[in-house]
């Protein structure tokens, strides 16, 4: 497990109003991510961004240290002066070796979210390596460590009652509108038309809205969500500033380095409606800019506003999150002896060409002459005879070196 290394920018290490710096625009994300794996000599990175955190899980035949994470920050802001590379570099958390692993299945499980019992970590997981597989980030050790991570995540939510009463930084900001008594034939415009934007049209539509518009940079997303609600409109984001509608809540959820929605635009399709417009704004970095928070008549609801809620909804979970680790600590222990395995079976590959190669050597060459000599039947059986020692013959050293290994005090 020595080349799992994680860096993570997060709510707990840089705090939630400083994440959104850290952020850098989709346009140039891969390339320089790309940088990145080249810098630190990484055979396999996977890239993770939330609400809540920004996460590089390496596979490296050398340790991630400080001086990596410098590095990092300069390929990922090389607009950055020293001193605020360093003041975030501080503020990263380093994992390396089973603390890495441990890291990344404490996160699927969402025992390290901002909202400890929430589900959509383990998706946002999923479609993270999917991302950077497609971009030719990950190795064969990324895959199989996404794929024990996701086993142990089903199984924290499965066998304790960690998500019961799921909640989740969507659900909590939808509480607020049912503080503020937010009507539901209230005019609802969307920036974003991913998981989270279908998740909060689905929990809204329960509850008797039913006016949405959504806005997506691609209008194929936005149709494929239309296409699930009679209730949503589709539209490209770049009509944004052409809607005349009006609106009384605005929801935002996309990934943008800077705010969508400055004051000017806010003004735009607020259409000189004096009647007070509530903000959900989910997106990391902040997709509205703080001064339209600001206005008359405006009330809104970010990220950071529900971290009080979160804590209460940690408080309530603890015997759940001891449940949970019990189940980690296994998977820890099981992910071990998986990678010794697989290390054996990787060393030993090349067994049964040897094997294969030595077998056709004693019947071509060594003992040519006395085979030649057999009856037809008995060189039948000759060949049954040797096939089977063969297969005997690669199997049993593979046997015998993952028994030494994973239990090595039976041979000491």
């Amino acid at each position: 497990m020595n080349r799992y290394s994680v860096i993570a920018f997060n709510h707990h290490s840089t705090g939630i109003k400083n994440l959104d710096e850290v952020f850098v625009d989709e346009t140039v994300l891969n390339e320089r991510l790309q940088a990145i794996k080249s810098e630190l000599k990484a055979q396999g990175l996977m890239y993770l961004a939330t609400c809540n955190r920004m996460e590089f899980f390496f596979s490296s035949l050398q340790s991630i240290s400080k001086d990596d994470t410098t590095k990092l920050l300069h390929i990922l802001h090389p607009e950055w002066k020293a001193e605020k590379v360093e003041k975030f570099a501080k503020s990263a958390l380093i994992f390396s070796g089973e603390s890495a692993v441990r890291h990344v299945f404490n996160v699927a499980s969402s025992l390290d979210s901002l909202v400890v019992g929430e589900r959509e970590i383990i998706t946002q997981i999923r479609n993270a390596y999917d991302w950077s597989h497609q971009q030719g980030l990950t190795d064969d050790f990324i895959r199989i460590l996404m794929r024990k991570t996701i086993e142990t995540a089903k199984k924290v939510y499965t066998d304790t009652k960690i998500a019961e009463k799921p909640v989740s930084v969507m659900s909590l900001a939808c509480r607020k509108l049912q503080e503020w008594r937010v009507s539901s034939n209230s005019r609802v415009i969307m920036i974003g038309a991913g998981q989270t934007a279908d998740v909060l049209v689905k929990y809204l539509s329960k509850h008797g809205f039913a006016k949405f518009a959504v806005f997506n940079r691609t209008l194929k997303h936005a149709k494929e969500l239309a296409a699930k609600y009679s209730s949503v409109e589709a539209h490209s984001l770049k009509d944004l500033e052409n809607y005349k509608e009006g609106f009384d809540i605005l929801i935002t959820c996309v990934k943008s380095a800077k705010p969508i929605v400055d004051v000017a635009l806010f003004e735009k399709i607020r259409n000189g409606e004096t009647t007070m417009k509530t903000i959900v704004d989910l997106g990391l970095p902040l997709n509205v800019d703080k001064k339209v928070l600001e206005l008359e008549n405006v009330q809104g609801v970010t990220t950071a506003d529900v971290e009080a809620i979160a804590k209460e909804n940690l408080d309530g979970r603890k015997s759940e999150v001891s449940a949970a680790n019990t189940i980690i600590n296994a998977a820890v222990e099981e992910y071990y002896k998986d990678i010794q395995g697989r290390k054996i079976e990787r060393a030993m590959s090349v067994v049964p060409e040897k094997v294969h190669k030595i077998r056709e050597q004693a019947i071509t060459s060594v003992f040519s002459k006395e085979i030649e000599g057999l009856s037809p039947d008995s060189k039948v059986v000759l060949e049954k005879v040797v096939d089977y020692l063969e297969k005997k013959y690669i199997s049993i050293p593979m046997q015998m070196a993952k028994e030494i290994l994973l239990n090595p005090e039976i041979y000491s």
